[in-house]
Formats: structure tokens, sequence, C-alpha cells
């Protein structure tokens, strides 16, 4: 059955804090939430004419969240300061990234959960249109549905 996307949200926190220190993140355009992939192990030999293989290990990739980007906004500011590894506004030097705790809501109010690190910032200003950021979040460990 169809979903519709309007209405989600991202909210992130640091991996120490609670529930009530969730940051939401405004004005979003387009989340791409986590993926799933699982590596292969090839296990072929001489004795087959055939590839074989194992499951390897799952990896959930990345999220992109963009954004319309308000350079002095406070929610976008402190995803740009993990991204770049200078302090952020709640506190803890950023200089060697660390896991935040992530969540995407879904207009249904599905919640996904993870950790992950910001590993990108990237703005787009278009001759006649909005000003827009693009984060990218590389999730680290699994992905809790509920």
């Amino acid at each position: 059955m169809a979903e519709r996307a309007f209405g989600m949200q991202f909210h992130y926190r640091q991996a120490s804090g609670s529930d009530s220190d969730y940051v939401a993140l405004g004005e979003i355009t387009d989340i791409t939430p986590p993926s799933i992939s699982r590596d292969l192990i090839e296990t072929s030999s001489h004795a087959s004419n055939v590839k074989t293989y194992l499951g390897g290990l799952v990896d959930f990739g990345e999220v992109s969240i963009t954004v319309n980007y308000d350079p002095d906004g406070s929610d976008d500011e402190g995803l740009r300061n993990l991204a770049s590894g200078t302090q952020h506004a709640s506190g803890g030097d950023t200089a060697v990234p660390t896991n935040y705790l992530f969540k995407v809501t879904y207009a249904s109010s599905t919640v996904e959960t993870f950790n992950g690190i910001v590993t990108g910032f990237e703005t787009s200003t278009p001759l006649d249109g909005q000003v827009s950021a693009t984060i990218t979040v590389k999730v680290s460990g699994s992905v809790t549905y509920s």
C-alpha cells in the first residue's frame, strides 16, 4: 500500500543524550532513509564450474537529507558543525567524528533509529531558486524500526 511522504521528519542528538535532547531538522525537502545491502563472500573452488557464495556483513548505507538551507539556523548549523568537526552547540568536541543518534519519522509515525556519523554537508545556490543543503550521514551499526 502506498504511503504519503509529506510530513516526514529527521531528528538527531548526541548518543549519550535523552529523547528530550533530539533536535528537529527543519524545512526538509527530501530524505533518502537507510538502505540495506549485504556483502558477499565468494566460496568458489576449482572443484566446481559455478560460483558459490556466503552472506557477509550487512551495511545500512548512508542517509541523505536535503533541506531549504538557512545559514543562521541552529539545526542546520549543528549538522554543518558535525560534518566539519567543529564544536556543536550542545557541547562536545567533534574533531574526531563520533556517533550521534538519528531518527527518521515517516508520516505514518513509523520510526527508523540509528547511530551514524555526519560525513557530508553540501550547499547549492541556483541562480533562480532556493538555497539548499544536502546532509549525508553514514549509518554505523544496525537500524531499529518501530
